[in-house]
């Protein structure tokens, strides 16, 4: 045998040098090792979260088809009618014309010379009333002041006087067509 031969792998000495060193961790360690715990604490949260959101769309789901269950059909079909009437009356009475108005304001407006013996209204297009009248007056002038009184109403768009005529007591008479502004007849409650 060798004389230098050691029996043991333990050392005889002490150890006085560190076989491992700590390192310290740098401001990136630091960072990186937050980001990695922060992601899994969020990825934790998130599959938690989900499972709720999850079991209340169950829940949901569930109290949805409940309540259809317990729908009267009968019910919501009556109503569906109802509105569907009340729709088309809402509609009527939007399109219904009174003429009270126009006749309020024609009687305002009229001069007193002049007199009116006939008289027609008719809507020819959609939003235009167009109103037909005959009427006498004690003379020429009396007309252009009714045609003057008129043209300074706003409701009168467009006029025209016509057959013009003289008769034997002295009086004229006279036809006349006007465009109307249809907001005159307009039915508002």
């Amino acid at each position: 045998m060798a004389p230098n031969f050691q029996s043991s792998f333990i050392p005889k000495e002490p150890i006085t040098q560190e076989v491992f060193k700590k390192k310290k961790a740098g401001f990136l360690g630091v960072l990186a090792a937050s980001l990695f715990f922060a992601s899994i604490v969020a990825a934790v949260g998130m599959f938690i979260y989900k499972g709720i959101i999850e079991n209340d769309i169950k829940s949901l789901e569930s109290q949805l088809s409940d309540s259809e269950k317990n729908i009267d059909k009968k019910t919501i079909d009556e109503m569906s009618q109802f509105s569907q009437k009340l729709d088309i009356a809402k509609t009527l009475v939007a399109r219904h014309q009174v003429i009270s108005k126009f006749l309020e304001t024609l009687a305002s407006s009229t001069v007193s010379s002049v007199q009116f013996t006939n008289f027609s209204y008719s809507n020819l297009e959609e939003g235009k009333l167009t109103v037909s009248m005959q009427g006498t007056a004690t003379s020429y002038a009396s007309v252009a002041l009714q045609e003057n009184v008129f043209s300074q109403n706003k409701y009168f768009q467009s006029m025209s006087f016509s057959n013009l005529t003289l008769s034997d007591k002295g009086s004229v008479s006279f036809d006349l067509t006007a465009s109307i502004d249809p907001q005159i007849s307009t039915y508002s409650p």
